[in-house]
């Protein structure tokens, strides 16, 4: 544990792997080292476990075998690898809007009309890409090893799922905004719930909590919305009292690491009704805080609302501050932290210098929870920043504010396009993606590729086995879109890549 810094760059997180460590605990870092050294076909998206002949691995450096087994090359098995994982993430987002009760088979996908700019709008039109409809998900045409004449087919197909994405990210928020959830209480009780509770779970959940209100508040924590220092196995060490398993729940590492901390686990399943799930979870969550001994080596805070103006308020601000030159720009970043790089280390690099450039951070996604931890850490880092902040106090801006979860991007695109629409190209914004492991958060980067802005990855994507395909997706696909992807093979020092992000914003999206 000697190297315990270089695990996040955060210091909060220290005492939380030091006590999970005294606990005799494994946390994700310790399954991490144990997978090395990591397969470079892997890491190069040539190994395949589509059909069950294999899996296949295609050589990287040009020997045998240069075929699976069906006889797909590199580029082909490349491109049939990140196809998938493409529709894996608009898959996960349309089955998270399921269980919240939207997107039923007859419900259309909402009109994407508002969310694109006027240049995006033209674009894919002639494409032939918009409108899009729900039945368009079933229609692409890369579903099984196309052939290599077919790579600028799928970077069309690829838009085209970017924004069925957008329209199922839109039917969840409607309804995620439906049942905002309670105040958070300090010393309350702390239920945290993994994965997409259902909308029936939601409401029993909401109702429990009510009537006990008159003792300590039952604070219902989603994992989007708790502090958790980038794994949710971190929070478990913050006073949590229940963990609630739902579907689609990530890091099923946290409910082996549940029980050795002695904290109780309940799986949401069809065999009991959402009001006895409810009425479990609730009862298990108030024993345990009557016995746990509280103050461990931190507190749970949810603060999915520290720093987050409303998304429709951020216009007028926004173009206040550009206008008067307060601001250069806007920075967007998305994602959650990834164990293959100390956590937030280059999302905290891309913050500085934005804010360094003056331009203003929105933080969303997996990251959205951590907004008010990453703005305090760069506060200490950087105090000279502090001059920047003062001047868009004027607009009623803060330099780093959270738009909110990966469902909010619908709305924030909407905003953004209709600043960078302006005269002169408008408010500059770039979008990065500097840690990230989720396919929806990859397919939310698709979807924002798909709109026209420019992207940057912060991590390796497994695609560069394929000379032919990394050249259809950085030279092709600004064509389709206007949209323009930064990924490299060997990522650079985050403060380089930071650099980079910054650079973008002196370059015009095309019209």
């Amino acid at each position: 544990m000697e190297r315990i810094h270089k695990k996040g760059v955060l210091a909060e997180s220290s005492a939380l792997i030091l006590a999970a460590h005294d606990a005799g605990a494994e946390l994700l870092w310790d399954r991490y080292e144990q997978q090395l050294p990591l397969c470079a076909f892997t890491s190069n998206g040539l190994n395949c476990r589509k059909c069950f002949q294999g899996p296949c691995r295609i050589n990287p450096f040009g020997d045998e075998p240069a075929r699976g087994i069906c006889g797909a090359d590199r580029d082909q098995i490349v491109m049939e690898n990140l196809f998938q994982a493409t529709l894996e993430g608009v898959l996960e987002s349309a089955r998270a809007a399921a269980l919240l009760g939207v997107g039923d088979a007859e419900q259309e996908l909402p009109d994407l009309g508002p969310t694109l700019s006027s240049a995006a709008s033209v674009r894919l039109s002639k494409t032939g890409i918009l409108p899009v409809r729900k039945a368009d998900l079933f229609a692409v045409q890369n579903s099984y090893f196309s052939h290599k004449g077919y790579l600028a087919p799928t970077l069309r197909d690829l838009t085209r799922l970017g924004l069925i994405h957008l329209g199922f990210l839109a039917q969840a928020a409607s309804a995620a905004r439906r049942s905002e959830a309670s105040p958070f209480s300090p010393d309350g009780v702390n239920l945290l719930i993994l994965g997409h509770a259902s909308s029936e779970l939601r409401q029993a959940l909401a109702g429990l909590a009510a009537q006990r209100s008159g003792e300590k508040r039952i604070n219902l924590v989603a994992q989007a919305a708790a502090v958790d220092h980038g794994s949710p196995e971190l929070t478990l060490g913050m006073n949590v009292d229940a963990l609630l398993v739902c579907p689609d729940a990530a890091w099923p590492g946290a409910e082996t690491l549940a029980k050795r901390y002695g904290i109780p686990v309940l799986i949401a399943d069809a065999e009991k009704s959402a009001g006895q799930v409810a009425a479990e979870a609730i009862d298990q969550a108030c024993r345990h805080a009557q016995t746990a001994a509280r103050g461990a080596a931190s507190r749970l805070a949810a603060m999915p609302d520290v720093g987050r103006p409303a998304i429709l308020d951020l216009e007028q601000a926004l173009r206040s501050a550009f206008t008067s030159g307060r601001l250069t720009g806007v920075v967007v970043l998305v994602g959650e932290a990834n164990v293959k790089q100390s956590f937030f280390e280059r999302t905290l690099a891309s913050m500085e210098a934005a804010l360094a450039a003056r331009a203003l951070v929105l933080v969303g996604g997996g990251l959205a929870p951590e907004t008010a931890v990453l703005a305090a850490e760069v506060e200490r880092r950087k105090p000279s920043l502090s001059a920047f902040a003062a001047e868009l106090e004027k607009d009623g801006l803060q330099p780093v504010s959270s738009f909110g979860s990966l469902l909010e991007i619908p709305r924030l695109a909407s905003v953004l396009n209709r600043l960078t629409d302006g005269a002169g190209g408008g408010l500059p914004v770039v979008v990065g993606f500097p840690e990230f492991f989720r396919a929806s958060t990859w397919a939310g980067a698709v979807s924002f590729l798909a709109l026209g802005f420019p992207v940057q990855i912060g991590i390796r994507l497994p695609f560069w086995g394929s000379p032919s395909l990394v050249e259809a997706i950085t030279s092709e696909w600004p064509k389709i879109t206007g949209g323009r992807l930064l990924a490299t093979p060997a990522l650079p020092e985050p403060a380089a890549q930071a650099e980079e992000l910054v650079g973008l914003l002196k370059t015009p999206r095309p019209a």
